[in-house]
């Protein structure tokens, strides 16, 4: 599971550690019968280890355990960036406390939006990970409160109620003030029969996963339309409806679509200026591929964009003959969706996967994000 291992016996002098690699990544300390005592992520390696294994001056406090006296060993996992670290660590911790690992994640499993049109009573509402209860999913959110705004807009689009207690007691509720505004398409009374608003919902949700286009052309329309009628009022809604939809646009919402379609190209750091590191994301499952020399080959690139073809169908013949959920799976499109909604310093590149992906999409990416990926072209020396 690790790169290498060296045992040592604390607190650690300088030659010993010159021993560790001043890299980032995973390393694990273990006691004398190859017990598992900590595991951590380094910016260094050797850094880390220097603050928890050297001698101590008896002047300086620390709230860190001293783990001197029980360590014997120290197994590393060298990782170019951030994305590649949490990785490994969630392997490495996956693997060596398999009922407790989640508890350690400094992350979460990402926002969605769920709803089912075909329940009795269909709602949007947020929800961490994709469900296994039946219906779709919309996302990754970066927040609680970028899912809840998400939803607000489609409601507010589609007319739909926003009342899941009033919209149970359909037929037989009383009109909500949505609906006495005209803002709501009012299942509650029977204004709509709740087979003509699943219909709504199920309308909603396909808007909501995109395209997106084709509800705003609808909207701009109506609005003509009403406006050559002269229902100037109902003109003036429309518009409203249509500046709510163009919050959407809005950088926060740029990652959300339908949960099936979490599927990216992960370029990442690798430590090196000449090569970045290439990882396949489908959902719950990611995989590394084989790294890219910097400047791009485009044929190389195409054999990644293969490789990420035959593992979106591998994923998808395994789900067919096995459909049990990955308990891990939550956790790895969390660790996804944080890095795309990281700095461009932290995250790296993630390229939304599609038939059809061309070689030189992902070049033309690449380049344009070297300076955050910390690549640079090898220049002549003029003498």
């Amino acid at each position: 599971m690790f790169d290498a291992r060296l045992d040592v016996r604390p607190p650690l002098n300088d030659e010993q550690l010159c021993e560790v690699p001043a890299k980032r990544g995973v390393f694990l300390l273990t006691d004398e019968g190859g017990r598992p005592i900590l595991l951590t992520t380094a910016a260094s390696i050797r850094g880390r280890l220097r603050g928890r294994l050297e001698e101590h001056e008896p002047s300086k406090t620390t709230r860190l355990a001293d783990l001197r006296a029980i360590t014997r060993a120290v197994h590393w996992k060298l990782a170019g960036g951030h994305f590649e670290m949490d990785w490994r660590y969630l392997e490495l911790a996956r693997a060596i406390w398999p009922r407790s690992y989640a508890k350690m994640l400094s992350w979460k499993p990402a926002w969605f939006v769920h709803v089912d049109p075909s329940e009795a009573y269909p709602h949007f509402q947020r929800t961490r990970g994709v469900p296994a209860c039946p219906g779709r999913c919309v996302g990754p959110f970066e927040t609680a409160r970028s899912a809840e705004k998400f939803i607000e807009i489609v409601q507010d689009s589609f007319d739909l109620c926003r009342d899941i207690q009033c919209l149970r007691r359909s037929p037989n509720a009383a009109r909500c003030a949505y609906g006495q505004m005209g803002r709501c398409l009012c299942p509650c009374d029977g204004t709509i029969n709740m087979d003509a608003y699943r219909l709504e919902v199920a309308r909603a949700v396909d808007f909501a996963a995109g395209p997106r286009v084709r509800r705003v052309e609808e909207l701009k329309a109506r609005m003509q339309s009403e406006a050559r009628e002269l229902k100037f009022e109902r003109a003036a809604a429309t518009k409203a409806r249509l500046e709510r939809l163009a919050e959407l646009e809005a950088p926060v919402y740029r990652h959300a679509a339908a949960a099936r379609e979490f599927r990216f190209l992960m370029i990442q750091p690798s430590g090196s200026r000449r090569r970045v590191e290439v990882f396949l994301a489908d959902r719950g499952a990611v995989e590394q591929a084989e790294p890219l020399e910097y400047p791009l080959d485009a044929t190389k690139v195409q054999r990644r964009i293969d490789r990420m073809g035959r593992f979106v169908a591998a994923t998808a013949a395994a789900e067919a003959r096995a459909p049990a959920r990955d308990e891990a799976g939550p956790w790895r499109m969390g660790l996804v969706a944080r890095a795309l909604f990281a700095g461009p310093a932290r995250a790296g590149l993630a390229i939304r996967w599609r038939d059809g992906l061309a070689a030189e999409d992902v070049c033309q990416a690449v380049e344009a994000a070297a300076k955050d990926l910390g690549l640079s072209k090898r220049t002549r020396n003029p003498l």
